[in-house]
């Protein structure tokens, strides 16, 4: 079979620059994942729950998406079923598993049940109406009779590439929405950390957008072979900011102490600071929001649930 120009099929043919490319992206993204697995070992102290899962799937997503281009790529294996299945299963778990991980962590600033079973509602939908046929395609394009499937793999890749973009797109911005929504109150208390917090929020935010842009341009610009090993690269550069997000939120609450949300004067600390939650606690500090219990010995208010994802006891 001639060797497939575009990258799509089982005999990419590449230039010696874009191999350096690719092996560079490739390198970078499995150093991040070791950075990774020490920090998520370090940080979750109980280790269940959706957020710690998500991220656990996402990295490992990383790992088996690199090493399956790293292989397909510099052919270092013969036959397709090795690093096709690596791709498939990486792929799934590293795109929806960073879906997963945003998701997660909306229940801290996004209280309504309705929206958030919405949100869940469109990312599994999109796994299965995207993960499904792109698999099969890719499949199809690096079988021995390809012919078909290299005229349809990548246009859908592409279909699918924007659909993701604008999911995570999405996210963010709800996430943003919500949290600059859901601080207004403590502003009075917080002061000028909450406003060098949100514009660090946003700023973080914005870098992961933009991260997200340049994996379309290159898709649409017919890079494909640059555009998979920079993929790997991105999303683990996105996991590693994802923990600068809730570090921010977490010295913003922990440094304002949200006496108010407990219903306490301010020269008074709250009788039971390891029982805050995020939003105005009862009477009797008794905190179950989202069948979420925090018990940490060093926040107050709106801390608790940041803490709590870091506990492991993040939605679901």
């Amino acid at each position: 079979m001639a060797d497939d120009p575009g990258g799509y099929g089982r005999d990419p043919s590449i230039s010696f620059a874009v191999g350096i490319c690719v092996a560079t992206f490739i390198a970078i993204s499995l150093y991040n994942v070791v950075e990774l697995v020490v920090i998520i070992f370090c940080v979750f102290k109980n280790r269940h729950g959706l957020y710690f899962w998500s991220f656990i799937s996402a990295t490992l997503g990383i790992v088996l998406w690199s090493l399956g281009y790293l292989i397909k790529t510099f052919r270092l294996a013969r036959g397709t079923l090795l690093y096709s299945c690596f791709i498939a299963i990486g792929w799934c778990l590293m795109v929806t598993g960073q879906s997963c991980v945003l998701y997660s962590r909306l229940h801290l600033v996004l209280h309504d049940q309705t929206y958030l079973r919405i949100i869940l509602g469109v990312i599994i939908f999109n796994a299965i109406v995207l993960h499904i046929p792109t698999m099969t395609m890719g499949f199809g394009a690096n079988s021995p009779h390809p012919e078909v499937w290299l005229k349809l793999y990548p246009i859908y890749e592409k279909i699918e590439v924007t659909i993701f973009f604008l999911q995570e797109l999405a996210l963010s911005l709800i996430y943003i929405i919500c949290t600059i929504k859901f601080f207004r109150d403590d502003s009075a208390y917080l002061g000028r950390t909450l406003g060098n917090t949100l514009r660090r929020l946003i700023t973080i935010n914005v870098v992961v957008i933009a991260l997200d842009i340049t994996i379309l341009v290159l898709e649409y610009a017919g890079y494909y072979d640059v555009q998979t090993a920079y993929k790997g690269m991105v999303y683990s550069v996105k996991l590693k900011l994802e923990f600068s997000i809730l570090n921010e939120l977490v010295k913003t609450t922990t440094r304002g102490r949200i006496i108010s949300s407990c219903g306490c004067n301010g020269s008074q600390p709250p009788h039971s600071p390891g029982d805050m939650p995020l939003s105005p606690c009862n009477n009797n500090n008794n905190i179950n929001n989202n069948n979420i219990n925090v018990n940490t010995n060093n926040t107050s208010g709106s801390g608790g649930l940041v803490f709590a994802l870091f506990h492991g006891s993040g939605t679901g």
